[in-house]
């Protein structure tokens, strides 16, 4: 099983979208995936607005909400949400109460160690 760090930034929901759909496709596949959230979508996931934003073609394409398409990947396919301490407080959150709804708080360090091991995507 390989890792793959998914680095997802963005907060526009075509950003949240791809990062989901690559995060579910390579656990679906036997990777071990962690998406690692910053800035927008690191806010948005905290503030439970991950889901929003879906635009009216996503709607007439039947794709499924992004909140409720991640928690199924979290709980079925062992995709991890996480975040780094500096990016929690950048985004004005407190690392010791990030934990839940992250799976956990990793260092950087440890992200790109996974990462040297296996692959890394920026979204």
């Amino acid at each position: 099983m390989r890792a793959l760090v998914l680095f997802l930034r963005a907060p526009e929901w075509e950003a949240r979208h791809h990062a989901i759909s690559l995060a579910i496709t390579a656990a679906a596949l036997g990777d071990e995936v962690h998406l690692a959230l910053f800035g927008g979508a690191l806010s948005a996931f905290a503030r439970g607005q991950f889901g929003d934003g879906a635009p009216e073609a996503a709607r007439a394409a039947r794709v499924p909400p992004l909140d409720a398409t991640l928690a199924e990947a979290r709980r079925d396919l062992g995709v991890r949400v996480v975040a780094c301490e500096t990016a929690l407080r950048l985004a004005g959150l407190d690392p010791a109460s990030a934990v839940p709804p992250l799976d956990a708080v990793v260092s950087l360090p440890a992200l790109w160690r996974l990462a040297q091991q296996g692959r890394a995507l920026t979204v």
